[in-house]
């Protein structure tokens, strides 16, 4: 199994304030369990604030869970040593929603293109750029657009370096937050199709997190719904016989425009 989690929570305690009396807790994460195995693109939906940020934040260590156990490669990721951590930071990368602020403004392209691989691989600058320019050429990117600053890029140009960043540690685990949010609709389509190539070439497990039910049914085999913290429902997207459980999930699917033909497909 390339990524486990193991009855997860994370527990938040708010501060005391002019308006606060009394410490309060914050279930953000609670008590949530499941699986990615390579070569699978695993869906986690649900409403803003329901913790699905907070999830991914446990799954690449970049917040330390209250309770339970994250596994990767059947290892435990909070019993790393150095080198082991650093490995890990190299296999298991994020894509966030925000485009711009992913990137140095202060930095030119092909600068932040360079600085994971500064950090992780020992060749020289050629090899990089030979790396850097293959890698350019699967996202369908310009290669003059590695001289310019993150400001004179569209949203979806910046969203495509974001995924060469990551793509450039051959990650064996991805997770793609929010991506395609505040995209046009041609540019989602797009990054999309980048996400299910990276997956038939590279056998890459991916978590795609997102509140768009059609993306999700269109890219993912296995849904994740999350409730208040909760995982309340895993859909098999492969079974078209599959019957709707939680009557969260229901709620969750009608509030899909009845425009949207891929409702239909998956009510």
């Amino acid at each position: 199994m390339l990524i486990e989690a193991r009855n997860l929570s994370k527990i938040y305690k708010t501060k005391l304030s002019l308006v606060k009396s009394k410490n309060e807790t914050i279930k953000a994460v609670n008590d949530v369990s499941f699986s990615i195995d390579s070569n699978q693109i695993v869906g986690l939906v649900g409403e803003s604030g329901c913790g699905k940020s907070t999830l991914s934040r446990l799954l690449i260590r970049l917040e330390k869970p209250t309770e339970g156990v994250i596994k990767f490669n059947g290892e435990d990721i909070w019993k790393y040593n150095r080198g082991s951590l650093k490995e890990f930071r190299k296999k298991s990368q994020i894509i966030f929603q925000d485009t711009l602020t992913s990137l140095n403004p202060n930095m030119k392209i092909l600068d932040s293109l360079m600085e994971p691989l500064d950090n992780h691989f020992n060749i020289s600058r050629r090899e990089k750029l030979i790396k850097i320019d293959d890698i350019i050429s699967f996202v369908n990117l310009e290669e003059e657009l590695l001289y310019k600053y993150p400001g004179a890029l569209s949203g979806g140009e910046r969203q495509r370096i974001n995924i060469c960043r990551a793509l450039l540690l051959n990650p064996q685990f991805l997770i793609c937050d929010e991506i395609i949010s505040s995209l046009d609709v041609c540019t989602q389509a797009c990054i999309l199709n980048l996400i299910k190539k990276l997956n038939d070439l590279e056998g890459t497990g991916i978590l795609f997190i997102s509140h768009d039910i059609s993306a999700v049914k269109y890219i993912c085999s296995k849904i994740l719904v999350m409730y208040r913290g909760s995982i309340v429902e895993v859909m098999d997207n492969t079974n078209e016989n599959y019957k709707i459980k939680h009557p969260y999930t229901k709620s969750l699917l009608n509030s899909v425009p009845i425009d949207n033909p891929n409702k239909r497909n998956i009510i």
